[in-house]
């Protein structure tokens, strides 16, 4: 069988891709060593899958330790709204 992505890795960021290139009637093949898919983001939230939460990003980014403005531009690109709304 041929695919047209590969994602290696099935934690939030690969299934991220794996679902957005399906969404996009592509051919996925996502390989993961472990047993299960997304196993930390499920554990993220004490189990109730926490991925993000409603202050604006410029609040967010204040809170992250050491370099938070390095994350500017891509919870700017991609912020705390989208990913509710993706998930």
């Amino acid at each position: 069988m041929d695919f047209d992505v590969i994602v290696i890795g099935g934690g939030p960021s690969g299934l991220m891709a794996a679902i957005s290139a399906a969404e996009q009637n592509k051919q996925v093949l996502l390989i993961e060593k472990g047993p299960k898919l997304g196993r930390k983001l499920i554990l993220s939230g004490g189990g109730r899958c926490n991925v993000t939460n409603r202050r604006p990003v410029d609040e967010i980014i204040q809170h992250i330790p050491g370099n938070g403005r390095f994350l500017y531009s891509a919870f700017h690109q991609f912020d705390n709204e989208d990913i509710i709304t993706f998930f």
